[in-house]
């Protein structure tokens, strides 16, 4: 377990441009020792995965979860769907075979159902959680109640594409989970963002090749590219007027900094690390699948037109992205993380 996330650090290490963690993954296997390895050097903290979505992590059991939350301390990020209710509800796609069935199938209610059921067994821990890709109008309104231990993320990808057109235009590309949604719960994330209830938003990266995505469906693997371009179509979006770029800054950096106590990131100030990026929000570009430098080489942005683009990036003062191009080597390093007294957790 300490060995696989040692590996991915290894991994990492020459060939990361920023700075980077790992979540470990909380499972039945390791529960009891997760207090210890959540303490590992450029461990982001735990994750769990309630649905299954991808491997062979899944965690849908509520003894199983009660002992995750009882064995650590650091904030627990949690893909909530639930798994009895998706396995029930998987005959539907396996006779239609349509990806427009991926809402019905991965539907509002097993999406509440996890959500609901995480908050209340962390509840009775006074465990922190970061509830990953929220994607419904309804999660939204119960977790504005249930705040004090919870924090929020959404994904560019809920925000910006559409149900049903997105899977009519795209296929099996517009695939992940939870899934992209109707207007009305995209409309409930956007309130969600600007009221505040939002904590952060997150790329959900899974970059599967056009190979992978182009499998029947359901066979289709979920997921889709995200870390490129996170940054240029939340700037689009800023230019629509649908976010200020501060907010956009709280989202994305100072944020995550303050959410899993990150050193010395978040903000540009005296004894801060120098991290930033510079954008040009006048900057007009379009999308496409050749700028992708994932070895997936696409996104479901292709052909979108955006303005606001990322320019610039200094990472501990040196820049590592001028004028749009990498220079010099990849120095990234393992993020280093807070310690925060355990008496003081049901206030952080």
């Amino acid at each position: 377990m300490a060995d696989d996330l040692h590996a991915k650090l290894d991994a990492a290490k020459g060939r990361a441009w920023c700075n980077y963690a790992f979540y470990m993954g909380g499972s039945a296997v390791n529960a009891d020792q997760l207090h210890t390895l959540e303490k590992i050097p450029g461990c982001a903290g735990i994750k769990v995965f309630m649905g299954s979505s991808f491997g062979d992590l899944l965690t849908d059991d509520d003894t199983v979860l009660r002992r995750i939350l009882a064995n650590g301390h650091r904030r627990m990020a949690v893909h909530a769907e639930d798994e009895a209710r998706l396995r029930e509800r998987k005959a539907i796609v396996e006779a239609s075979q349509d990806v427009r069935d991926h809402t019905i199938w991965r539907d509002v209610e097993s999406a509440l159902k996890a959500t609901q059921r995480i908050v209340n067994l962390a509840a009775n821990t006074g465990r922190r959680l970061h509830l990953l890709h929220v994607s419904t109008a309804e999660e939204m309104r119960f977790l504005a109640r249930h705040k004090r231990y919870v924090s929020v993320e959404v994904t560019p990808h809920h925000l910006t594409l559409c149900a049903p057109e997105c899977y009519e235009q795209l296929g099996s590309l517009a695939q992940m989970n939870p899934p992209v949604r109707e207007k009305r719960h995209q409309d409930a994330l956007w309130e969600a963002l600007r009221n505040g209830l939002v904590d952060v938003i997150g790329s959900d990266h899974a970059p599967h090749t056009l190979d992978e995505k182009a499998q029947p469906y359901p066979q289709s693997p979920s997921g889709m590219t995200g870390v490129q371009t996170l940054l240029p179509t939340m700037l689009n979006h800023v230019n629509s007027g649908h976010l200020t770029l501060q907010r956009l800054v709280d989202l994305t950096s100072a944020g995550p900094a303050r959410i899993f106590g990150i050193a010395g990131k978040g903000r540009i100030a005296l004894g801060y690390d120098a991290d930033l990026t510079l954008v040009d929000l006048s900057a007009k570009r379009r999308i496409e699948h050749n700028w992708i430098a994932s070895h997936s080489g696409w996104t479901p942005y292709d052909g979108m037109d955006v303005t606001g683009w990322p320019i610039h990036t200094v990472i501990h003062g040196q820049g590592v992205m001028i004028d749009e191009a990498l220079v010099g080597k990849p120095m990234g390093q393992p993020l280093q993380f807070l310690e925060i007294p355990s008496k003081a957790l049901s206030d952080v």
